[in-house]
């Protein structure tokens, strides 16, 4: 028999539960699993209090990568900011070694956060416009011993998608291959060009649902997609967001969610111009993690109906640069 290969495993509850005697977090341990996504989501509750235990993928994030999002997490909350905070070990560590069949995973215990997903009106786009705003300016200050493998930048936004974009999808892109690829030159050439986009520390996936709202405090999680790179960039995101899930409050939510954003922090005309062009980017990207990641998300949604879809979306993108 060959040897059998394992992509990735799921832990059962009593697994975590035995991980976690390793934290000083009380008594009465339950533990339940809330979500598989890029990584595996469980939520923890003692006597006292609430946690979320996440184990990360393989192959997705390395040891170095997830130190880095820590020490991103960790120095946001020493200014000040509320957020998701990892918990330590009884003997210091981050990490939790675990040995899967597919090789080391690592899990980290972070504190849970209060509220609800925050509903999409005006006034909440704006406090999560300020509350991203309050992320990139404390965190102009931060830096990291450990090595993020990969920054929010042209090559991890564009050109790697691209590549992967088009050996997979080359059947279903027929004569929409040439515009994809006008694109891709043109954004290379149009935003390497710009020397005055802001670049910094970015949570890489701000939006209402990597967030709580409680008495109208944002408290922000699941900094997985963090980095250094384009914070116009971390700013489209969430207009990405408005226009996916909630079009028909996209205009006014989206001016909210700017105004919140500069009571905190400006911004210059350039980054401010090119923001159509990053959600171009953020939709490239997305569609080569679903690729790239079919063991969660399958290959029965790549049809030419869906990858038509995508074709349109960055056509409408285009066509306001």
């Amino acid at each position: 028999m060959n040897t059998i290969e394992v992509r990735h495993s799921l832990f059962t509850n009593n697994t975590i539960e035995d991980l976690l005697h390793s934290y000083e977090i009380g008594k009465n341990l339950k533990c339940e699993f809330l979500t598989r996504g890029l990584n595996d989501t469980y939520i923890i509750e003692t006597e006292n209090n609430k946690f979320i235990f996440r184990i990360y993928r393989i192959n997705w994030r390395d040891k170095s990568d997830i130190l880095f999002e820590l020490d991103a997490i960790n120095h946001l909350s020493q200014s000040g900011f509320s957020v998701s905070k990892p918990i330590r070990k009884k003997e210091g560590e981050w990490l939790t070694e675990i040995p899967a069949p597919e090789g080391t995973r690592y899990g980290v215990l972070f504190t849970f956060s209060k509220g609800d997903r925050p509903e999409i009106n005006e006034y909440n786009c704006f406090l999560i416009g300020k509350a991203l705003g309050r992320i990139h300016k404390a965190s102009d200050s931060f830096s990291s011993n450990n090595k993020r493998n990969f920054e929010l930048n042209l090559d991890h936004l564009l050109n790697q998608p691209f590549t992967l974009i088009n050996s997979r999808l080359e059947p279903f892109l027929k004569e929409k291959g040439s515009f994809l690829n006008r694109l891709q030159a043109d954004l290379n050439a149009e935003l390497s060009n710009i020397k005055t986009l802001d670049y910094g520390f970015c949570h890489g996936d701000f939006h209402n649902f990597n967030m709580h709202i409680e008495e109208q405090k944002i408290e922000a999680f699941d900094f997985d997609c963090c980095g250094i790179g384009y914070r116009s960039y971390d700013i489209a995101v969430f207009w990405w967001n408005l226009k996916q899930n909630y079009p028909s409050l996209e205009n006014q939510c989206w001016d909210k969610f700017l105004n919140g954003y500069f009571t905190e922090r400006s911004m210059n005309s350039e980054n401010i111009d090119v923001l159509i062009k990053f959600i171009a980017l953020r939709r490239i990207w997305f569609m080569a993690t679903l690729l790239k990641n079919d063991d969660l998300w399958g290959r029965n949604w790549i049809n030419q109906k869906n990858i038509d879809h995508f074709a349109a979306q960055l056509e409408d993108d285009a066509s306001k640069f």
